[in-house]
């Protein structure tokens, strides 16, 4: 509310004359020093005193100094009677926009005239120190948040430029920390420092540092690191939208390798070649570092001198022109050649290698192991060969599966040493078990002959297997080469004989999956609440298996196992059961535990996690038992399932006003329950809080506590709070309506929802009316060099803080001291005196009128 009061005219001298010499001393009284907030709410209130004789007397309060704008007046008078022992005035702080730093502000007291024998005491200097405001320090953020794109350096330093920008205010020292984070690897790892503190110094408004980017030698992808901010010390603030830059490094460091470790290779094999690769760490694995230049590595053949060493343009010839191997973009293969020398001289092993000089590699690209093979020429020179089983399948164990495989090629048999000439050699197949039945009712053909052609090193013997649809358990065979066969000259030595299996058939220990004609439910009976499910065998039925499962609770919302919760069934999640050799069918009943709460919506998620047989033989990887079916089933508790949940609908603040005259005004809470199963009364209560609890009454509410009963089936209801209408004035007054019990212990509040915040906005006047007193309404009349005093008062509530600002115009400031301020009333105060002193500027005037302009400032 704005209040214009016109003084038509000026006011009243207020000066005394005194028949004698007075002896008085005026000075300031209680505290002198203040330190405040630059804020249009702040008013400092000097106390000025008299001592001594009772005699009128006029004190100044004037800024020492130019008026920088930081009050909304430099000057205040007091006019103290001499029934007054003392008097207040007023310097309200004047809020702006302009960064500041801490400034100290003088504020002297002065005497109108030294008629009446005033002096001036001490203390008369009051310090006024307004803190740093509007940013002062400043701001801090960086001058640009786009992603910086940058390579990482090979065999050198490099550093990126980083630069924080100060806005608004540059005063003092402040300090910056900031911290690198978010990389797919420690950045530590790739850059320095990780963490750290920049100082940007007073005055200053840019500041660059920088980050290292370290040559790690390591194969990378691109990485994205986050240089965030963390935290400033010295009065400045982060800017949370300038805070943090992204720093993204290249893919780099391209590995290079050879694709094996070691080559065992005849000395017939003729031309061999060894494979480099770029991008890979593995075998066929992803690509990882740069592909997109050049890159090329030198390497060097070693051979030594012992019987075990082959000797270069002997034994093997290096086919390249120039030991360089080159990659040109996007290729990730490279070849070298060698030409094994097949000579006629019985040997053993001999090796060389071929190794990658790290020291040579150019362009973007680091060596990484194996980058060394060992190239060995097996021994040589039976000339027919001797035959054996391949290695290969020895050192893992066969198993073919009967149902997926028509023809089996994954025995070989292998020929070392020379081969010259067509060998051959007879070979059997038999069951390595009790089982009588012939071995053609699994595989073809049980026996026969292997022919190896002059020049060739290996052969793969065939088998053909049986498919039927009969559920068969695990078999074992023998595998055997006939020495006394052999044809050609060649020779048989060990391995004569390997074991090989077929694989579990036909599902014949079962396929398994939830029962898909049996209902899987939750159940709510008389003794108790349960998990009803079922889970079905088929196929065969041989062997006793176990179905491990687990059986999550999930409260509702998304279906996600993470957020499972315990103490709802009556045992663990975990549970197995077992089929027995035979069964087909099988139902499990998991139960609830009675005290457990089952929440509308929930769900009961049920994963099937393996199938195992209890126990096998052979020891072998079996086919069956395996899942036929969906692996998971959800049950969702519904509302005739679930126990009740009740709260309130929303829990935003309500906002009341007070209604007018004698009428009432109702507010509505409405209230939900999930799960309407049983009735159900919930208790309740309203309680004032906040510094002003004590104003609130029962005549402000109609009652402060009461109950809402719930139905068998009800879903909703209300709570209604009614309040009443008074006249007295009153700020916002803030009540708690709490929910406190349930009267059945199977219904619960629901958390989050129990509470409501009810605010009845003030009324009837709380911060009251402003006037000026009758008596101070005018109009006066005053001389130059003479004071005048107003008294503002305020009617009806005095519960809240008040400012009234107050102008003489025109151009009080001029022609008055005091002639513009603000004026505080604090709560419980009533009235406020200020005083006016015309300006004695000795310039002949004629009669001059003004008026007092105040408006009222809300708090």
């Amino acid at each position: 509310m704005h209040t214009i009061l016109t003084l038509a005219g000026l006011i009243l001298a207020l000066s005394i004359p005194s028949a004698r010499p007075e002896s008085a001393e005026l000075r300031f009284l209680g505290q002198t020093d203040f330190v405040v907030n630059e804020s249009s709410r702040t008013v400092v209130r000097l106390v000025v005193e008299r001592i001594g004789d009772p005699v009128n007397v006029t004190a100044l309060v004037l800024l020492e100094g130019d008026d920088t704008g930081d009050f909304e007046a430099t000057t205040a008078a007091a006019f103290l009677l001499s029934s007054e022992a003392s008097k207040t005035v007023f310097i309200a702080v004047r809020d702006d926009e302009l960064p500041e730093a801490d400034e100290t502000f003088v504020f002297n007291l002065r005497l109108q005239s030294s008629s009446n024998g005033v002096r001036l005491g001490t203390p008369n200097r009051a310090t006024i120190t307004i803190l740093s405001n509007d940013n002062a320090f400043g701001i801090i953020s960086f001058n640009s948040t786009e992603q910086i794109i940058v390579d990482e350096p090979r065999g050198r330093n490099q550093y990126v430029p980083l630069s924080l920008v100060r806005e608004k205010g540059t005063y003092g020292t402040v300090t910056v920390n900031f911290e690198i984070s978010e990389g797919p690897n420690p950045a530590l790892e790739d850059l320095s420092p990780d963490r750290g503190n920049i100082t940007i110094p007073p005055g200053r408004a840019l500041v660059v540092f920088s980050i290292l980017i370290q040559d790690d030698q390591i194969p990378e992808d691109d990485e994205v690191f986050t240089v965030r901010l963390t935290g400033v010390a010295g009065g400045a603030v982060l800017n949370p939208n300038g805070s943090s830059v992204e720093l993204k490094i290249r893919r780099n460091d391209s590995p290079l390798r050879f694709s094996q470790s070691q080559m065992a290779v005849a000395e017939t094999a003729g031309f061999i070649s060894l494979t480099i690769t770029r991008g890979h760490l593995a075998d066929h694995g992803r690509l990882v570092g740069s592909d997109d230049t050049e890159v090329s590595v030198d390497y060097v053949v070693i051979s030594g001198d012992g019987a075990g060493s082959a000797t270069p343009a002997v034994d093997f010839v290096d086919l390249q022109a120039v030991r360089t191997v080159t990659f040109p973009p996007w290729v990730y293969e490279a070849r070298l050649f060698f030409n094994v020398s097949d000579d006629e001289v019985p040997e053993i092993a001999e090796s060389f290698h071929v190794v990658l000089l790290e020291e040579t590699v150019r362009g973007d690209a680091v060596l990484i192991p194996p980058n060394a093979v060992l190239v060995t020429i097996e021994p040589n020179d039976k000339p027919h060969g001797v035959l054996s089983i391949s290695g290969s399948p020895l050192n893992q164990l066969i198993s073919i599966n009967e149902d997926m495989t028509d023809r089996f090629e994954g025995i070989s048999i292998v020929r070392n040493g020379g081969n010259y000439g067509d060998i051959s050699v007879n070979w059997t197949i038999i069951r390595n078990s009790s089982d009588r039945s012939p071995v053609s009712d699994d595989l073809s053909p049980e026996a026969g002959t292997l022919w190896l052609m002059a020049g060739q090193m290996s052969a793969v013997l065939p088998l053909n297997i049986t498919a039927d649809e009969l559920p068969e358990e695990a078999e074992a065979f023998l595998l055997r080469l006939l020495p006394d066969t052999v044809q050609g000259g060649a020779e048989v030595d060990e391995p004569m004989e390997m074991m090989f299996y077929l694989q579990d058939s036909d599902d014949v220990y079962g396929l398994f999956r939830f029962h898909p004609e049996e209902n899987q439910n939750i159940q709510s009976q008389p003794d108790g609440r349960f998990l009803s499910l079922s889970f079905l065998r088929e196929g065969g039925t041989l062997g006793e298996v176990a179905l491990a499962l687990t059986a999550l609770y999930i409260p509702a919302g998304p279906v996600d196992p993470g957020l499972a919760r315990d103490g709802v069934l009556n045992g663990s999640r975990s549970t197995t059961v077992r089929f027995s050799q035979g069964q087909d069918l099988t139902r499990l009943t998991l139960p609830i535990r009675n005290d457990a709460f089952l929440q509308n919506g929930a769900h009961f998620l049920i994963q099937l996690d393996s199938v195992a047989l209890v126990s096998i033989s052979p020891a072998i990887p079996s086919v069956s038992p395996r899942f036929g079916g969906a692996l998971s089933l959800t049950l969702t508790v519904t509302p005739d399932i679930a126990n009740g949940e009740i709260g309130f609908t929303s829990n935003t603040t309500v906002v009341v006003y007070e209604p007018e005259d004698t009428n009432t005004s109702t507010v509505t809470l409405s209230l939900r329950r999930d799960g309407t199963d049983g009735k159900a009364v919930v208790f309740w209560s309203l309680r004032p809080i906040g510094d002003n609890q004590a104003d609130i009454t029962p005549d402000d509410l109609e009652t402060l506590s009461g109950s809402v009963v719930f139905l068998t089936g009800q879903s909703d209801a209300v709570i209604n709070v009614t309040v009443m209408a008074d006249d007295i004035p009153e700020v916002n007054e803030t009540l708690f309506l709490t929910l406190e019990r349930v009267n059945v212990e199977n219904q619960i509040l629901k958390p989050g929802f129990t509470s409501r915040e009810i605010v009845i906005v003030e009324n009837d006047d709380p911060g009251g009316v402003f006037e000026f007193s009758p008596f101070s309404r005018g109009p006066w009349y005053i001389n130059e060099g003479e004071a005048v005093e107003l008294r503002v008062i305020r009617a009806q509530g005095q519960l809240l803080k008040q400012l009234v600002r107050y102008v003489l115009m025109p151009s009080g400031n001029a022609e008055f001291y005091g002639a513009t301020g603000i004026l505080e009333f604090k709560p419980g105060e009533r009235e406020v005196l200020v005083a006016l002193v015309a300006r004695p500027d000795g310039v002949p005037e004629v009669l001059l009128h003004y008026y007092l302009q105040a408006v009222f400032i809300r708090v």
